[in-house]
């Protein structure tokens, strides 16, 4: 049976925790993806930061309408978007000039401010059905490999679904 560390990958995309959040956006723009772990200088797992944390922080911001939670709905990484869409919670469509969201003061914020802590992560040994269970039961996209307290690689739903379909043409 395949374990975790037959599917992860081992080139993982990561950040410092004194990372700015203006700086991370530009990253996680120009990599295509929508979050990174937090490691300090060893490699140790301090936290996650996704694009759906730094949209909730901007929501709880002065510069735009107080909301529960919204979904940003505009092409990823599109600098030149000259409108943002924002999709609310009574479903209804708020649209933003693009400069609301560069005026927000998101690089005084750091990474470790609005971060998720991880206390844990997967060992790459796990079995691949215990890690597809430990992703839904978590409702969480993508699971830290750590291997004596160091990160190792990554997994992501998304490369759990891949290797499905793989086996499923095979």
């Amino acid at each position: 049976m395949r374990t975790v560390r037959d599917i992860m990958r081992s080139e993982v995309i990561s950040v410092p925790p004194e990372t700015s959040l203006q700086e991370l956006v530009q990253l996680l723009d120009a990599e295509g993806i929508s979050g990174v772990p937090v490691l300090d200088a060893s490699n140790r797992v301090l936290g996650v930061i996704s694009r759906t944390d730094v949209i909730r922080y901007a929501a709880r911001q002065p510069e735009l309408p107080q909301a529960d939670a919204f979904w940003e709905t505009f092409a990823a990484g599109d600098d030149d978007a000259e409108e943002v869409y924002f999709l609310s919670p009574e479903s209804s469509v708020m649209v933003f000039p693009s400069q609301t969201m560069d005026s927000l003061a998101l690089g005084d914020v750091t990474v470790e401010e609005i971060m998720t802590p991880v206390a844990f992560g997967v060992d790459p040994e796990m079995l691949v059905p215990e890690l597809a269970d430990f992703l839904v039961k978590g409702r969480i996209h993508r699971a830290l490999v750590v291997d004596e307290e160091r990160l190792v690689g990554i997994v992501t739903a998304f490369d759990l679904l891949q290797m499905l379909a793989g086996e499923g043409r095979g």
